[in-house]
This record gives structure tokens, C-alpha cells and sequence, in this order.
């Protein structure tokens, strides 16, 4: 009995498509590897469809992953990064192509007996029709992607354009020209090697090479805009001899905090929502489910909404490999997808990062003007800047309660020995001023919950003092226990409505408790400003934050505002030039006549991007840690 490659079909097929010209060229070769006589069309083409799709894996890969890191710079931060995703997208780019030319193979043959009236070669029609589509398709995806890329510079940057559309219009023409040959070896094969095909000459390709450039130039110069180039200009500060000490306290429920000024107490808070105050009218960052901690915070340190600053919500996720980060996307759909990549492990839980954030904060901001800055404990601030002051970022506590290779958590990496060495006292001193400022506190887990919540705000207030120095221009703190406090108490069912009144009790207390904590850092010092930004938190979110000035400059009484006003208020206070990109204008309002007259608002294009120069990255961030952290404190689920 004969055997497979004794047959004499097997080579039939191959000595046809050579005598058409084919088998010639090494791409014809590889993907018409698997065409020979014995085997049937389908088989053909499913074969010769994966060495398509493993051309299309090879070239499309690396390109997309270019794209990807030109409109997803959160998620690609490295060239391991980029080696990643290429890799992602080459397996997703592949299949797809495989697909599509195998669906192409299996449809030639019956399209060339539908034509088998019409004048002119079937095989020659359809296969080139095929390749026509493919090309078509494809160089208008890698045009799109290099219009991407250059972020709308276009043709203002003629050398690179010229080579990317070389590129694209090369790889193009070979996906095309493989799927166009593989459809012509599958109606061969349909038709019983019958099928005459002519191969295009050299002068057709370098033709339709010429007008595939052409129309990707065309197709670039239709889609960019031009975008002139701003410089960012150095800022110069005007000083008034002020400095600032911003006190950002999460959760304040205003209604509550009426009822409690009306009994008086809580006299220091009172005082301070008595000064010159701006309501926050215009928010972002809130929907009717509660406010997200890291997007309402990053607006108010950016003075930009979310669609600019790119912090979208705490909670974000990383793909398998990477070390970027995609935005959590609100909507059910991506909830159920996040599930699913989740469950095959392709995507994991992470929270926001300063690597998503697209704009400037207030402190970056002032520390390029040359202004001495510190910041405890702000959303987002992780990994910490090396070049915006002193910065004990969201993960720093963590950090310092394990010990263990810095991670930039926190900014100069000078100050972690000292502080890691001290850790022991300043969480004893921090233990010790909470239980002053709590007194007599319910028993049980009510206790424990304020308890908690309490030393954490004690705490941001303990390393605040232990880092600023003499003449900080500008120190910066956000204090989370009431609104973790609160969140636990009163965010989830409570039963009874005698459980509802104790837990509402134990709110007013904690009220009570930050009153005394904070007595003595409102009360404005000579030279000095205090800025208290407050915001609803998770449980009260349909309601609107405030801002309040406190110091011998302002001008007493409540306005409304944006929450993006903030930002240029405390830059305006410190004497910075605001950017007209900002979203909103700074409160001038809040502050006196003779103050605004003699300081007048100065202005500049813009502040530019945010500096990525980080504090010493280790080899092992403390993710899953955050993550455990902020899900005992109710943030994540």
C-alpha cells in the first residue's frame, strides 16, 4: 500500500501554483507551506490562514503596543511594559487575522463560481479583492494609530511621518498581498488545479505601493489638527510673606456639622466654616452611589476634572505582566468584563496612582516656583516626586508600620531611616494625642472603629509636624478617619432604629473628638494662612464640599464656587502665576480688596505635564497590601 508521500497529488497543487508564479518569494512560501494537492481547500485554508495570522502577529504587534503607549500612558511605564503588551496584542492581532483569512479562504472559491459569468479570470478578481480589503483595512488602522502616536503633530514632524507611513503601507501590502495569494491556492485547489491566476508585475506593486502611501497621507492630514506647541515658561512668584498650611478633612456631613455648631461642640470647627468660605457648587468626581475618594481629591489638588487629570477612580486594574494601570470604568458592562479577566487571571485589583494622573497638583506647582513644600497622605500621591518637595505619599504609613526596601512611598528617600527609626514614638505620640482629643468613648466596636479612626488622623497630623521645617512655604495634609468613621457606622443597614440613634451618637463624637485635634492647627499663626477643604465623603456624596481661608487677608462670608477653584486659590495666596488651562479661576473673592489690589492676579500659558522623576522604586510595591488595607477600611470590596 502506498503511502501519503508516495501519492503523486501531493506536489500536484505546489507544481501548479509555481507555474503561476507562485512559491517564488519567501512570503508566497510561507504562507503556501501547507498547499498541496492531498489536502482539501478547507484545509488549506485554516493552514495557510495561521501562518497569516502569525505574519499579522509579527508586525501588528509591536505597532499597536506603539499606539497603545501613545493613548494609554498609564499603562505602558517601561520598556518591559511595551515587551508585554506587544505581546498581548500580537497573540490578539494574530488570531484575529487568522480568522478573518480563513472566513476569506472559505468564501473565495464559492464567490469565483458566482462570477463564472462574468469576463476576466475568477481567481485573478477574487483573490486580489480579498488582498484589496485586507490592505485597505489594515493601513488605515496603522495610519490612525501613528496619527496617535504623534499626538497630533502630524506632518509637522516630516521625517518620522514619512518613515511610519513606509511602515504601515509595507506591512499592508505583505498582509494583503498573503491573504490575496492564499484565497488564489484555495480556488485553485476548489477548481481542480484548473484555475489560471496571473501574478502582478513589479510596476503594479510599486504603483499600488505609491497609492496606499498617498491615500495614508491623505487619511493622516484629514484626521490631525493642528495643535501649536506651548512652552512652559518659568513661574515667578510675587510673594506676600504667606504661608499655607491646607487641612484636607474627608466625610464632613455639613448638615451635621450645623447641627452641632448650633449646640457649640465643636467652636473651632465652627470658626473655621465662618471665615471666608467657598461652597462647592460645581463638583466632580460625584454620582448619586457616593463620591470616589481619589477622583474628588485629585480634582480639588489639580483644579481639573477627571476627563483632564486622568484619576478616574480609586479602585483601577493591571494587566497580567504590567506595570501600568487602566482606569476602572463605572459602567456594568466593564464591571462584568473586569469579573471575567479577573476570574483568568489576565487582570488583577489596583488602586489609583500618581502614574495616572495627568496634571499637575498645587504642590508640584509651587515647588517648580521654588517654593518649599510638604504633603502627607494625599490621594495618588504614590509613586512620591522626587522633585515637588517633601512628600509622604498614601502608601508611606504602610511603608513605615513594615519596614522593609522603599517602594516610593515617600520623598527625599533621606527621610524613611529617621522616620522608620522613630516609628515606635511618633505612633505612641499619635496613640496618646487621639485618646486625649477622643475622652470618653462608647465601649464595644464603636469604640474600636473611633478608635481607629482617630490615631489614623492623629497620625497624618504627627508626621506632618515631624517633616515640615522652619519656613515651609506650604504644608499639606488629608485626614480620612471621619470619613472611614462614618462609612462604617452608618454606610451599611444598621437595623434598629435605637442602633441608628447610638452610631449617629458615636458621628457626633468623632465631630467632637476632630474639634479638639485640630483647635490648635486652625488657628492661623502670624504670616500665615489656613485653608480647610472639606467633601462629603462616601456616605453624604450628594452633597457639595467647601473651602474655607482663615487668616488676617480675607473677607468673612460664604460664596458659591467649583471644587476646581482650590487649586488656583492656594497658588494665588502663595503668590504662583495661574495657568489658563485651568478649569476654574481662583476665589479672589475670599480675600480682602487691599490684598487682591496690591497682589494681582498674574497669569500663564500653562504649567505642563507632571514630572514622572521618582522616589528609588524597590523590586516588591506594597499593592496587594494597599489593597487589604483600604478594603479593612471599607474602601474596596
Amino acid at each position: 500500500m502506498s503511502t501519503h508521500q508516495d501519492d503523486p497529488r501531493v506536489d500536484e497543487l505546489r507544481q501548479r501554483l509555481r507555474s503561476l508564479g507562485y512559491l517564488d518569494a519567501g512570503v508566497d512560501r510561507f504562507v503556501l507551506g501547507p498547499a498541496r494537492g492531498a489536502r482539501r481547500p478547507a484545509a488549506i485554508a485554516l493552514l495557510s490562514s495561521l501562518r497569516v495570522g502569525a505574519l499579522a502577529a509579527a508586525m501588528l504587534g509591536p505597532a499597536a503596543a506603539t499606539g497603545i503607549r501613545a493613548r494609554l500612558p498609564d499603562l505602558v511605564t517601561g520598556p518591559r511594559d511595551a515587551m508585554v503588551v506587544a505581546l498581548y496584542l500580537a497573540i490578539f492581532f494574530g488570531v484575529a487575522a487568522a480568522a478573518a483569512a480563513f472566513i476569506a479562504g472559505l468564501l473565495a472559491p464559492a464567490v469565483a463560481r458566482r462570477l463564472a459569468g462574468t469576463s476576466g479570470d475568477r481567481s485573478r478578481v477574487v483573490s486580489r479583492a480579498s488582498g484589496v480589503i485586507v490592505t485597505l483595512g489594515c493601513l488605515g488602522y496603522l495610519t490612525l494609530w501613528w496619527r496617535a502616536v504623534v499626538a497630533d503633530v502630524g506632518w509637522a514632524a516630516p521625517f518620522w511621518t514619512v518613515s511610519a507611513l513606509a511602515v504601515a503601507v509595507t506591512i499592508s501590502l505583505v498582509l494583503g498581498h498573503a491573504v490575496s495569494i492564499m484565497s488564489s491556492a484555495v480556488i485553485v485547489a476548489a477548481a481542480g488545479g484548473h484555475e489560471s491566476a496571473r501574478r502582478a508585475s513589479w510596476r503594479s506593486s510599486i504603483m499600488a505601493a505609491a497609492v496606499a502611501f498617498g491615500a495614508a497621507a491623505l487619511l493622516l492630514t484629514v484626521s490631525t489638527r493642528s495643535v501649536p506647541a506651548v512652552a512652559s515658561p518659568p513661574l515667578t512668584v510675587v510673594s506676600s510673606g504667606l504661608r499655607l498650611r491646607v487641612i484636607a478633612i474627608d466625610g464632613v456631613d455639613a448638615r451635621l456639622l450645623d447641627e452641632l455648631t448650633a449646640a457649640g461642640r465643636v467652636p473651632a470647627l465652627a470658626q473655621a466654616m465662618r471665615g471666608a468660605a467657598l461652597r462647592f457648587v460645581e463638583v466632580d468626581g460625584r454620582d448619586p452611589g457616593g463620591s470616589d475618594p481619589a477622583r474628588a481629591w485629585t480634582t480639588i489638588a489639580t483644579g481639573q476634572p477627571a476627563s483632564v487629570h486622568g484619576v478616574h477612580a480609586l479602585e483601577t486594574r493591571r494587566v497580567a505582566g504590567v506595570q501600568g494601570s487602566l482606569h476602572a470604568d463605572p459602567s456594568s458592562f466593564a464591571r462584568r468584563l473586569r469579573g471575567a479577566t479577573d476570574l483568568m487571571r489576565l487582570t488583577r485589583p489596583a488602586v489609583a496612582s500618581g502614574d495616572e494622573r495627568r496634571a499637575k497638583t498645587f504642590w508640584e506647582v509651587a515647588a517648580d516656583a521654588g517654593l518649599r513644600t510638604v504633603v502627607v497622605n494625599w490621594w495618588a500621591t504614590w509613586p512620591a516626586r522626587t522633585d515637588a518637595g517633601r512628600i509622604l505619599s498614601d502608601r508611606a504609613t504602610l511603608r513605615l508600620e513594615q519596614g522593609g526596601p522603599l517602594d516610593a512611598e515617600l520623598a527625599p528617600a533621606s527621610l524613611y531611616d529617621g522616620l522608620r527609626n522613630q516609628w515606635s514614638e511618633i505612633s505612641a505620640a499619635a496613640a496618646a494625642r487621639a485618646a486625649a482629643a477622643l475622652g470618653e468613648a462608647p465601649a464595644g466596636d464603636t469604640r474600636v472603629l473611633l478608635e481607629r479612626s482617630a490615631r489614623l488622623d492623629a497620625l497624618q497630623l504627627t508626621l506632618l509636624d515631624r517633616i515640615t521645617e522652619p519656613g515651609t512655604d506650604l504644608s499639606v495634609v488629608y485626614l480620612p478617619g471621619l470619613d472611614i468613621a462614618q462609612h462604617a457606622l452608618l454606610g451599611e443597614s444598621v437595623g434598629s432604629a435605637s442602633t441608628m440613634a447610638e452610631r449617629l451618637a458615636a458621628i457626633q463624637q468623632y465631630y467632637v473628638m476632630l474639634d479638639r485635634l485640630l483647635a490648635s492647627e486652625l488657628a492661623p499663626r502670624e504670616q500665615e494662612l489656613v485653608v480647610v477643604i472639606t467633601e462629603p465623603g462616601r456616605v453624604a456624596g450628594r452633597q457639595g464640599g467647601q473651602m474655607s481661608v482663615l487668616g488676617n487677608v480675607t473677607t468673612a462670608g460664604m460664596r458659591d464656587g467649583a471644587a476646581t477653584s482650590a487649586a488656583p486659590t492656594i497658588l494665588f495666596a502663595l503668590g504662583v502665576p495661574i495657568s489658563r488651562t485651568l478649569a476654574s479661576r481662583p476665589a479672589l473673592e475670599l480675600f480682602g480688596p487691599a490684598f487682591v489690589s496690591r497682589y494681582p492676579l498674574r497669569a500663564v500659558d500653562t504649567y505642563g505635564p507632571p514630572s514622572r522623576a521618582t522616589a528609588p522604586r524597590g523590586t516588591r510595591p506594597l499593592d496587594q497590601e494597599m489593597i487589604d488595607r483600604l478594603r479593612s477600611l471599607g474602601y474596596v470590596r
